[in-house]
């Protein structure tokens, strides 16, 4: 079984997501960050995510001039 790498999104990163969405209903964190609830929630509370996941998410945000 393979061990999955994790990795800590930077706070103000996180924090410049959070100040984008209105609330945080799955479709609006789909849709602005193309992340689930769930990699949301870890995000906001500070936890580790996938570093597959994290790294589509920040090509994203620097696609979208958000970082």
């Amino acid at each position: 079984m393979r061990v999955q790498k994790l990795i800590h999104v930077e706070p103000t990163v996180v924090d410049k997501m959070r100040s984008i969405i209105q609330c945080q209903k799955p479709e609006v964190i789909q849709s602005h960050f193309g992340i689930g609830l769930n990699t949301w929630v870890k995000l906001r509370d500070g936890k580790a995510i996938r570093h597959s996941v994290a790294q589509r998410l920040l090509q994203r945000l620097q696609r979208d001039a958000v970082i």
